[in-house]
């Protein structure tokens, strides 16, 4: 499709933050198939960048047309799927539908993305939710609509999260918002192996032998008010590393640079977050991982979600 000649009515840059799950309570499975969850996310700094241009395009009558460009930054893996396959490009569809959009116009997207995928770090969840904010705010749409809170919850659980950011505490399958936490300051090592885990995996090895955390235990994280309360938790583990066994190796040298209680794998994995009081300390233990020819990134904890950096 050619876009030069088309009137272009606005440009929209959003950041697209990475997350990690300070505490990752799986329950038993539900009846839909899933997972009864409790779980607390905060948003991290590290983001990838969405771009996105709104054309009318009267004379075609083909209603809404998306273009979708994504560029990987040359430390991971490019994306290899379609872009109707992506879960951003899904978004925009999914919203146009939801708001009843039948105009003759092109959305253009350019993802440029850092954050890796299959590590739980959300990269895919938080992408689908910058679109959504991208195309509600160039359809004069807020946010906060309850069409775009649907669309986030039908998408994946986690999307949801990503158009609050910062820390919050969520239930059902993940994509229930219970309450906001203070966000927390430290900065933050990832370190992921040359290997992701599929999440389906992951939690189907659970169900093999799962590990369910206690309601006494439960019970204690409605009481907590602020994310520097909070300890890691995440009984998705032992699963994540039977999946991707070499997720066990990465835990065991984390705890041992950053300490027992700083240390919890990122969602299915298979990135693992070590907290840190100082930049300089998570830049020395970085360089000590790298020396595994591990993946890293120092990047520090965000009270940001999907949000907008420019629009003109």
């Amino acid at each position: 499709m050619r876009l030069e000649g088309l009137p272009m009515k606005n440009v929209t840059k959003i950041i697209s933050p990475a997350k990690v799950n300070l505490v990752l309570a799986v329950g038993e499975k539900r009846e839909s198939g899933f997972h009864e969850v409790q779980t607390i996310m905060h948003s991290l700094a590290l983001h990838d960048t969405l771009s996105m241009r709104r054309f009318d395009d009267e004379a075609s009558g083909d209603g809404l047309q998306v273009m979708l460009k994504c560029e990987s930054s040359f430390t991971i893996d490019p994306l290899l799927i379609k872009a109707e396959e992506n879960i951003a490009y899904k978004a925009v569809v999914e919203l146009a539908k939801a708001l009843g959009r039948t105009q003759d116009e092109t959305i253009e997207m350019i993802l440029n993305k850092v954050i890796p995928a299959e590590a739980g770090l959300g990269g895919g969840s938080s992408n689908a939710a910058a679109a959504l904010v991208g195309a509600a705010t160039l359809w004069g749409v807020g946010v906060e609509d309850e069409r775009v809170q649907e669309v986030a919850s039908r998408l994946g659980a986690d999307v949801s999260f990503f158009l609050k950011g910062g820390c919050a505490r969520l239930s059902g399958k993940g994509d229930v918002f219970e309450a906001q936490l203070e966000p927390r300051s430290g900065f933050v090592l990832l370190v992921r192996p040359d290997a992701g885990v599929s999440t389906g995996k992951a939690y189907a090895a659970f169900d093999d032998d799962p590990i369910l955390p206690g309601s006494e235990y439960l019970s204690s994280l409605a009481g907590l008010d602020a994310a520097a309360d909070v300890s890691l938790y995440n009984n998705l583990e032992k699963a994540a590393c039977s999946v991707t066994p070499v997720v066990a190796g990465v835990l065991e040298w984390g705890r041992a640079a950053a300490g027992e209680e700083n240390v919890v794998l990122c969602g299915s994995g298979s990135a693992v977050c070590c907290i840190f009081d100082s930049y300089q300390a998570a830049c020395e233990a970085s360089v000590e991982a790298r020396k595994h020819e591990w993946w890293t990134r120092v990047t520090s904890f965000s009270p940001l979600g999907a949000a907008i950096v420019e629009a003109l």
